[in-house]
């Protein structure tokens, strides 16, 4: 029989799902297979990780960093390492953030570890454990480095001293990086804590200690008698979850699915309340996992939840699309020009200017399709992309004002593009580069915020219409099972909307699988130019596959300006082909869905 062992990332997985450690275990198939690395290079976990080693490295020139301990069955890999005579200290290093470095933020008022960082202080406290059994003759000192938001630098361009390196550790699933610059400097002015997290490790000892044993009988087979819990939230999102992953751990939890209805899982917004749960889990353990037989009482949530959830519920059962009258009243409220807007941003933790703070809204991208009026025959398409080292914030919104102008509505899908022209506004005021013109731009799109002690009124935006709400409040279709994302909506409505197909705005999106039907427009993204050189050095700097979500752009972005082929215009250029389709389909997508639900399908 196999002999399993525990490492730290298995401990993590399996203290959230013992069966997906199993699966893990098993090597089954996963819709997630490379999430942490992607998510790690997104966030810009590298970064935090080189500024952190020089920041220790000037402290302590023999500190180590990835040391890997192991005793017996239990191995864990530190991110930092400092040993002493009678003590060693154990860095775990975070790209999260903090405004303090008081411990005491780790804890509820009653004293317990508290459920936003419990997951990081269970990760530390595993490593304690090991580095205990390996050095029982030393005292672990556990520390949590994790960067301060509140903290502005002065030192101008860290990020261009931090260096992409080669790394043939095979073990090591994500981009390593190296901070070039002076380590003193840098230790003198950084933005990062270092948090002892003794406190915590204490609290949480016995309770790891007697899970990560357990964890092991599990994998040992020593708990014939275990059943799967199946909470709602974990296995909806489950990553051993999808119809063509084979073995399906998922299957092996739940048995069949329903093959004539959706997933009692995927009601939108899911269980929240104590009803809601209670008529869930009679369900699910009476083996009746039928959407279409959850009782009105759980669909008719109340509030914004209830009528996309009226609306999910309803199309399931009858079969057919579902489109309010009301959909055309707000589509036609719009004042001309409209301009259908897709931002892509990052906050990476390292300040790009002096005076700034980690993780302010870097705004690196605009895609934008116009329409100039409602008897307009042509669609204009207009998009930026910022392809040089520098701060991108001051030319992205000279050109998206040039784009957008001072009127017409703007729509966009979900708030994010709104937060980030709040937060860009924000850093301007602070830069003192706000003047009145634009400041008066800014507020008939995103609302005007008032200061504290001001009497005026908040200027609401009048400008902006989401049509992700418009679609969650009065649309729906089968194939969506309750999601409302652009890309869901859209693989809805093209899979059926053959007057999409021909329409020469959209005409070069329409390719058909092997089978003749047409596929999926986000799918062509990986047809399109993807070529596998690109493919291959997009790995290169851990950042994955073809360009075709948010964290792909961010990961391809970053790996544009700071990666290990900054430098080769060649790769720049491929990248920004790839951003630029992307971002670019995302705005025709919203025109696709803009017309559809304009046009009359109905005899």
């Amino acid at each position: 029989m196999t002999k399993h062992h525990l490492t730290k990332s298995n401990f993590k997985l399996g203290i959230e799902c013992k069966q997906k450690l199993k699966y893990y275990k098993a090597k089954y198939p996963s819709a997630l297979q490379d999430n942490d690395m992607l998510e790690f290079f997104a966030e810009g976990g590298f970064m935090v990780e080189a500024i952190a080693h020089g920041v220790m490295l000037h402290g302590n020139p023999a500190a180590e960093f990835e040391v890997t301990l192991k005793h017996d069955r239990y191995q864990a890999r530190v991110d930092g390492w400092e040993q002493f005579a009678t003590h060693a200290v154990l860095t775990e290093i975070k790209a999260t953030s903090v405004e303090s470095n008081d411990p005491a933020q780790f804890f509820t008022k009653q004293g317990d570890v508290n459920s936003h960082w419990r997951p990081y202080l269970l990760d530390i406290t595993f490593q304690v454990m090991v580095a205990r059994l390996v050095h029982p003759e030393l005292e672990i000192h556990p520390q949590l480095c994790v960067v301060n938001k509140t903290k502005r630098t002065s030192l101008e361009g860290i990020y261009k001293n931090i260096d992409i390196v080669e790394d043939k550790d095979a073990d090591r699933n994500k981009p390593r990086a190296v901070f070039t610059g002076d380590r003193a400097v840098l230790a003198a002015d950084h933005f990062l804590e270092f948090i002892d997290v003794s406190k915590a490790v204490d609290q949480l000892m016995g309770e790891v200690e007697t899970s990560a044993q357990d964890l092991l009988d599990f994998l040992d087979a020593k708990q014939p008698g275990y059943k799967p819990e199946r909470p709602a939230t974990l296995c909806r999102k489950c990553e051993f979850r999808g119809a063509s992953l084979s073995p399906n751990g998922f299957t092996e939890c739940w048995g069949p699915s329903p093959t004539d209805s959706p997933h009692i899982l995927d009601i939108h917004q899911g269980y929240r309340s104590k009803d809601q749960k209670a008529a869930y889990e009679a369900m699910r353990d009476a083996g009746n996992y039928r959407l279409v037989e959850l009782p009105d009482s759980v669909v008719d949530a109340g509030g914004s939840w209830g009528p996309p959830r009226r609306n999910q519920v309803g199309v399931a059962r009858t079969g057919v699309e579902f489109q309010d009258a009301e959909l055309l009243n707000e589509l036609n409220a719009v004042t001309y020009p409209i301009h259908f807007i897709d931002f892509e941003a990052s906050r990476i933790p390292v300040p790009y200017l002096a005076g700034m703070k980690p993780y302010e809204q870097v705004a690196f991208q605009f895609s934008c399709h116009t329409l100039a009026s409602p008897e307009a025959t042509t669609l204009q398409h207009s998009q930026w992309l910022n392809l040089r080292d520098v701060y991108p914030n001051d030319e992205f919104v000279r050109e998206l004002r040039k784009v957008v102008g001072e009127t017409g509505t703007v729509l966009v899908w979900s708030h994010y593009e709104k937060t980030t022209l709040r937060g860009v506004r924000r850093q301007f005021h602070e830069r003192g580069v706000l003047d009145a013109s634009l400041a008066g731009w800014f507020d008939a799109l995103v609302g005007r915020e008032v200061a504290e002690g001001e009497d005026e009124t908040p200027v609401k935006e009048t400008r902006i219409v989401d049509m992700l709400k418009l679609s969650q409040q009065f649309f729906s279709h089968p194939a969506m099972n309750g999601s409302h994302s652009i890309k869901r909506v859209l693989d809805s409505i093209w899979a059926t909307g053959a007057f999409l197909w021909t329409d020469p705005w959209f005409a070069q999106y329409y390719t058909t699988d092997a089978a003749g039907r047409p596929l999926d427009p986000y799918q062509t993204l990986k047809l399109a130019s993807q070529s596998p050189e690109l493919d291959e050095s997009l790995d290169a700097d851990g950042s994955g596959e073809s360009v075709t979500d948010g964290v792909g752009a961010m990961r391809a972005y970053q790996s544009m300006i700071y990666g290990a082929r900054r430098g080769d215009e060649a790769h720049r250029t491929q990248l920004a082909e790839a951003l630029y389709r992307y971002c670019g389909l995302d705005t025709a997508a919203m025109v696709m869905i803009w017309r559809y639900w304009h046009t009359s399908r109905h005899s």
